[in-house]
């Protein structure tokens, strides 16, 4: 039984372990080694935070350099007109109002039957345009007038021919004035017919008037001697009624349509010059009729018509610039029809509104990188021609108006 007895060195604490499995005994950097990576690991936040952070303030600086910008809404000062107003407008006025004259021509063809021939001796005729860059006063040219052409051939007016005076520009200078006539060859022939071509004024040779007082034309025809298709006079009157109606229609478009900007047509100052109807032989038994139209008219500045306006119904009106909201919404005429010469007496209705003018720039310029809280005090620098503006910036914390004019825009409110 002896041989039975439990042996002491097989007991579990008693096992041997080989050497290279035996654990070693902790050590005291074990803690350490478990501490340090969470110090990597804050540190690394930190970076990423102060990271998002600096690319939201660049970006935010970058939004508001990049994308900033304003706009400023300008209510201008207005007054409603009272109407009818009468007013006299002089032409060449060098202070009030005053009126210049714009004027075109056109022609106009058709057909008429024909039956035989008649033997004709006619002179050429056509309108011309007589410019005074002389002087600011008018000049009167007597009946048979003479006008020369560069070729000696002389052509003459039949009636007196008041031409008004040059108008003085704001730099000293002339813009002549201008009257369209009839003129007539002196002697009947297809040789007097011409093109575009200017004219002198051999009456005024010698005087200092000669180089400043001359005339142009577009065209000259209707010269004739010999024989061509006869017209029967009830034909020839019909056409008569026909061209002229044709041409006061296309004169009266294209004055319409031709007429300067900032400039209002003075109604009833229309003046229509016709020349003599040409004849020429048509194709078959037919002749062809033409003729020569020119229209003269009065027209006024818009600002210089709204100065004369608020001069006479606005009391505390001092000088300043101002035009016309809506030109549209008002009608100028002369009292009665008369031709674009001398003083007009003028009747303006409608429903017009006075607008002040202010210069956009001026209140960019004075905007630029200023506070937005100073608005209401720059505006009032601006007035009486600005009643008051809002406005508007983005990014919408800029407390400043844009470093840059360009970055401000300036539009015109209208108030409801």
């Amino acid at each position: 039984m002896q041989d039975m007895a439990p042996r002491n060195d097989r007991s579990i604490r008693n096992i041997p372990v080989p050497a290279n499995h035996r654990r070693s005994a902790p050590t005291h950097d074990r803690e350490e080694a478990y501490i340090t990576p969470r110090r990597r690991r804050s540190r690394r936040w930190l970076w990423i935070t102060l990271g998002v952070v600096t690319v939201s303030v660049l970006g935010g600086l970058l939004l508001s350099t990049v994308f900033a910008g304003a706009n400023v809404v300008v209510y201008p000062r207005t007054a409603s007109i009272e109407t009818p107003v009468s007013l006299t407008a002089q032409p060449n006025a060098q202070s009030g109002l005053g009126y210049i004259t714009m004027t075109i021509s056109r022609s106009s063809t058709t057909t008429v039957p024909a039956s035989g021939t008649q033997k004709v001796s006619r002179a050429a005729s056509g309108i011309i345009t007589i410019y005074n860059s002389y002087g600011v006063s008018s000049q009167r040219l007597i009946t048979n007038t003479r006008f020369e052409a560069p070729d000696g051939k002389i052509y003459r007016v039949h009636d007196p021919v008041v031409v008004p005076g040059a108008t003085k520009k704001a730099d000293g200078t002339l813009n002549p004035g201008t009257i369209s006539v009839s003129v007539f060859a002196d002697s009947p022939g297809a040789e007097y017919n011409r093109s575009a071509t200017r004219f002198t004024i051999p009456g005024f040779k010698g005087d200092p008037r000669y180089n400043a007082f001359y005339a142009e034309t577009q065209a000259i025809s209707g010269g004739f001697v010999g024989t061509e298709p006869a017209v029967a006079g009830a034909d020839l009157a019909r056409a008569h009624t026909e061209l002229e109606q044709s041409l006061r229609a296309a004169l009266e478009s294209g004055i319409s349509s031709q007429l300067p900007e900032g400039f209002v047509l003075i109604g009833s100052t229309l003046s229509l010059t016709f020349s003599d109807i040409s004849q020429s032989a048509g194709t078959g038994n037919t002749a062809t009729l033409a003729q020569t139209a020119t229209g003269i008219t009065a027209i006024l500045r818009l600002t210089d018509l709204a100065a004369a306006v608020a001069q006479k119904q606005i009391d505390s009106y001092n000088g300043e610039a101002v035009g016309f909201a809506d030109p549209s919404t008002l009608s100028i005429a002369a009292a009665s029809t008369t031709k674009p010469v001398g003083p007009l007496d003028l009747v303006l209705s409608g429903s017009p509104t006075l607008e002040w003018q202010f210069d956009p720039a001026a209140v960019k310029a004075a905007l630029v990188g200023k506070p937005k809280s100073s608005l209401e005090g720059i505006i009032e620098s601006f007035k009486p021609a600005i009643a008051s503006a809002e406005a508007k910036a983005s990014p919408f914390w800029q407390g400043n108006f844009p470093g840059d004019a360009e970055k401000i825009s300036v539009t015109i409110g209208q108030r409801q």
